[in-house]
């Protein structure tokens, strides 16, 4: 556990709750919410577990994934600072997904009554989470449509772009620190398609590689391979 940070000097400005929320709930959620830090590769939502509440991203990186037939994880998504995590499993038993910490991170955790009270009293803070799940369900759809029509090529550099605009939002350094299997789960192949696509991509100085970490160093070529398909990030 690590000291709360109060809702009201919160600087995640992303956060619906600061956005949507009067100034009195802003209070009582500050008070009610329970905050707690992860480690890389620590589980923050367990799968089919009971849905207790919902998870506010206050600082750091985590992936959401899905297990399929013989225990095939298909990476879903990656959200960052401002992300919800919990979400589509709300109003429902058993999340349907899980989520592990990509890196340090600090979440925000508001149960089921209290969120739910929330809702009932703040119909802006309804309505950003209706929103929410808009642009999510666009990009999933974007996502799917693409990539039923990509090639290998195009999946790895889609996914190349996809990481790094999680990973470098608010700088231009273009490096992301990701591993070759939740890297293979994210595009839906497998690691051995991804590592020769990305000895390629070194070869034609598009990248450059140091153990889990890639530098895009030709960003604009790599745009370039996905210009057909519809751009979501």
């Amino acid at each position: 556990m690590r000291n709360s940070v109060a809702c009201s000097v919160c600087e995640v400005k992303e956060c619906p709750i600061l956005q949507s929320c009067s100034d009195n709930w802003i209070e009582k959620l500050s008070e009610l919410k329970h905050t707690s830090h992860y480690k890389p590769d620590q589980n923050i939502v367990h799968e089919n577990n009971p849905v207790m509440g919902l998870y506010f991203i206050y600082d750091g990186i985590a992936k959401i994934f899905s297990t399929g037939i013989n225990n095939k994880t298909q990476v879903v998504r990656l959200t960052k600072t401002g992300g919800i995590i919990g979400h589509r499993g709300f109003g429902g038993d058993k999340y349907p997904i899980g989520a592990t910490a990509l890196t340090e991170c600090t979440i925000c955790f508001i149960d089921n009554k209290t969120i739910f009270d929330a809702f009932m009293e703040n119909p802006k803070l309804t309505f950003a989470l209706m929103m929410y799940y808009s642009k999510e369900l666009r990009n999933s759809e974007a996502k799917i449509k693409n990539l039923a029509q990509m090639n290998v090529r195009e999946k790895v550099a889609d996914g190349l772009i996809y990481v790094n605009t999680i990973f470098n939002e608010h700088n231009e350094n273009n490096q992301i620190n990701i591993s070759r299997k939740d890297l293979a789960d994210l595009i839906g192949i497998n690691t051995e398609q991804l590592s020769r696509n990305l000895s390629e991509f070194k070869k034609e100085n598009l990248i450059e590689i140091n153990q889990n970490q890639i530098e895009l160093t030709n960003l604009e070529a790599l745009n370039n391979m996905i210009l057909p398909f519809q751009y979501i990030y």
